[in-house]
Order: C-alpha cells, then sequence, then structure tokens
C-alpha cells in the first residue's frame, strides 16, 4: 500500500459539540492509503461505527437538491427493475427518509429502511415504510428475509463507503437479494475527488473512494457484478453503480458505459499510485492558497464566516488549520446544529438568518461549496447588500451579485501581503 495523504490527528468530522465537552475531545489519526493490489483509496484509521453514526447531525431532507434528487431516483429504479405491487426494496443508510419517501409515493409494496442513528429515524414517521433502527447486518439483513422473503432491489446513497465490515454488508446485500434483484447504490466519485482535488470529501466516515476499477474487483469476490454506472452531479460528481449476481438476467447485459468507463480511468492512471501523489501534492498547493486569501482578508479587517458545518467543512478547516483567526463563525441551514460547535475547530453554528443581521460579515466562505447555486440564492439579499462568497474548490474564487441565471465570479481582492 502507499501513503497518499496524512492529515495529522482531528477531531470527528460529525462530532459537534458544546463548550462543556471541549477538554474531553477526541481526536484520530485520518492517513489516505491507495491499495497497489486492489485499486482501493482508503482510508486507514477506521473508528467504531457506533461513535461515528449512533447520534447524528446530517439530515438529507433540509437540502432541497437532495429531495429533488431522490425523486427522480425513485421513479428511475421503479420504472426500471421494479413491478410495484409486488416488490420490495430496501435502503441501508436510509438516514431521515428522503429517498424512502419517494419511493412509497411509486406505490411499492414494501419498503424497508435501515439506519442506526436513532434521533435521525425517528424523524421519519410513515407508516408507509418499516424502519430499523439498526446497522444493515448479516443477521439484520436475515431478520428481513426471514420476515419478507428475497428482496428486488437493495438502495445505499451516499452510505456505501462509510462501512468498515465492507465484506459483511456486501455479503448481506447479496444474501438478501432474489436471483434477478439488483443493488444500486451511489458514492462519491474517486475521479471528481483527484480531478477537482476534492480533498474535502476525507474524513473517517469516508473509508472507500470508488474507482469502477476498484468496485469491479471487490464484487467479484462475492460473485456479484457492476452491469451499469451512471455519473451522476451531486455532491460534486458521484457514481451511480448498478450491480447483479453473475448469472442474473442483468448481467447479459452489461452496458457499454461500463467498458468506457474502465478504460477511461486505466488511461488516468486509477491503478497508479503516481496518480495519487501528484494528487496530494496539488492538494497541497490549494490548502497554501486558501490559507493567504484568508490571512489577507483579515489583515484588512475583514470579517469572514463559514457556511455549510458539514463533515466536508471540518476536513477543509482541520487541515488548513483555520481558526478563530480567520473565521468569526460558521452557518447551516440545518436547524439540529444551531447552537453546537465544530469539531476541532470549536465554531459556534449560527442559522442562517444571522445573515440578515443589521451587520453581516464582509465574506463567507462556502464549505458546503457543491451546493453553491442552491445557497447563492436562497441569500440574495446578502450578495445584493454587497456580502461576498468565496469558494474553495475545485478553485479558490469568489461570487457576488447578481446570482442568476449564472453565478458571477469577481476578481480575487487585492490586499497587503500577508504570510500564508
Amino acid at each position: 500500500m502507499s501513503e497518499v495523504i496524512d492529515f495529522g490527528r482531528v477531531a470527528l468530522a460529525g462530532a459537534f459539540l458544546k463548550p462543556e465537552q471541549f477538554a474531553g475531545e477526541a481526536t484520530y489519526p485520518l492517513r489516505l492509503y491507495f491499495c497497489d493490489h486492489c485499486f482501493a483509496v482508503q482510508v486507514i484509521d477506521k473508528v467504531s461505527p457506533t461513535v461515528l453514526f449512533q447520534d447524528y447531525f446530517y439530515f438529507s431532507s433540509s437540502i432541497g437538491t437532495l429531495r429533488a434528487h431522490f425523486r427522480e431516483h425513485a421513479m428511475e429504479v421503479t420504472s426500471r427493475f421494479l413491478t410495484p405491487e409486488t416488490s420490495t426494496v430496501i435502503e441501508f443508510g436510509c438516514n431521515d427518509g428522503v429517498l424512502l419517501r419517494p419511493l412509497a409515493d411509486q406505490k411499492i409494496r414494501t419498503v424497508i429502511g435501515v439506519d442506526p442513528a436513532t434521533n435521525i429515524v425517528n424523524t421519519i414517521a410513515d407508516p408507509r415504510v418499516t424502519v430499523i433502527n439498526d446497522f444493515f447486518t448479516e443477521a439484520v439483513g436475515e431478520r428481513i428475509v426471514a420476515n419478507h422473503g428475497k428482496v428486488d432491489l437493495v438502495m445505499a446513497s451516499n452510505v456505501y463507503a462509510h462501512i468498515p465490515d465492507i465484506q459483511g454488508v456486501t455479503r448481506t446485500v447479496r444474501n438478501a437479494l432474489n436471483d434477478d434483484g439488483v443493488f444500486v447504490f451511489e458514492v462519491h466519485y474517486l475521479g471528481k475527488v483527484i480531478e477537482e482535488l476534492q480533498y474535502d470529501m476525507i474524513y473517517h466516515e469516508h473509508l472507500y473512494y470508488y474507482s469502477l476499477l476498484s468496485a469491479m474487483k471487490h464484487f467479484d469476490r462475492y460473485d456479484l457484478m457492476v452491469f451499469d454506472v451512471k455519473p451522476i452531479p451531486i455532491h460534486a460528481g458521484s457514481m451511480r453503480f448498478y450491480v447483479c449476481k453473475k448469472g442474473s438476467k442483468h448481467s447479459a447485459t452489461v452496458s457499454p458505459a461500463v467498458n468506457a468507463l474502465r478504460e477511461e480511468e486505466l488511461a488516468k492512471g486509477f491503478h497508479r499510485p503516481e496518480t495519487f501523489l501528484r494528487f496530494a501534492a496539488d492538494v497541497g498547493e490549494r490548502k497554501a492558497q486558501l490559507r493567504h486569501l484568508l490571512n489577507r482578508l483579515r489583515q484588512s479587517g475583514k470579517t469572514v464566516a463559514g457556511y455549510g458545518a458539514s463533515g466536508r467543512a471540518n476536513t477543509v478547516i482541520q487541515y488548513c488549520g483555520i481558526d478563530h483567526r480567520h473565521l468569526e463563525y460558521m452557518i447551516d441551514d440545518a436547524p439540529a446544529k444551531a447552537g453546537f460547535y465544530t469539531p476541532g475547530s470549536h465554531f459556534v453554528i449560527h442559522p442562517r438568518t444571522i445573515l440578515d443581521q443589521a451587520t453581516p460579515p464582509d465574506y463567507v466562505l462556502v464549505f458546503a461549496w457543491s451546493f453553491i447555486e442552491e445557497i447563492a440564492e436562497k441569500n440574495e439579499m446578502y450578495l445584493e447588500k454587497g456580502g461576498r462568497m468565496i469558494v474553495p474548490l475545485p478553485e479558490v474564487r469568489m461570487i457576488s451579485f447578481p446570482v442568476t441565471p449564472h453565478l458571477s465570479s469577481v476578481a480575487m481582492p487585492t490586499f497587503p501581503e500577508v504570510s500564508p
């Protein structure tokens, strides 16, 4: 295995806390490696899933873009793979039901959601959905099959990269599916991480960063195969993988997109360690650019707040060494986070309405940059009054009013030089 990036010891990206918890806050090593044998890019420092997910702060339904995305996703899989009145579907890592509800809207006979985060699944409260508050283990899978029979479709959205026991969960998927059943999962795509320097996707929850090459090797061990792929724009670049059992009816109709993507990844060197070492060097340069800009702004008396208290934000903050010399506070649209503090950096989190105050910050650093269109339009009044937004990736840039029909880039301000 080859080391790609060592982020040092960092607090858990999703472990928001209160001041009385600061003293006991834990940190963990965070190292990204590439496997020369299976082509997997992965975080090798695993933290207990109970610590990571038992009490969670990410509510998917709070983001309009995600709600629309999952409505379309539910319609696609239903029309392509299901006979609604006789079908059974499992989604593991179902969060607050953002996909379960659209699946139920498709009149699917049995919709089952599995998720360990008690505070999240308690918000679903939809009588059309069966909710199992647990991890998707082999024992849980066996209980589902005993109660409902083999299933037609298993789904996972932005969770299949989060699982320490990926072998056990993959066996659970295989054993739960009927002979012609399909496993459809979405994950952030390794190609986007590399090409757009999306190092903010790297944190303890995200153990694996899938390419098609690594996915093919992984599923081959379990007599499963990838029969289709579909790039999707959500989260600044994800891939939807369609997986079936070898010998199923789907295995005979492998999409041309699969071979095309495989050839593309080989051409780009996703099977060679030097590709990822170049990525690490480029990430170091992006870190220096962002720190330099923040130092210049603050040296010139400007105020800056962060927007989007996500796991991605916490990777950027901790890796770049951003602290209270650079930012005043954080802003987030999820009500559950208000009043908490970010892990490691301890920025208090405010609701979006703080931008409506008499003296809002001069600049907002948008950590949730993959939703920049939605965030900019939601905060158009702030921009119209002269506020500006800093977008940290893929390039460090700024936007200002007007925000429609396309976000307008503005020149980076010039300030007295300050050491980065």
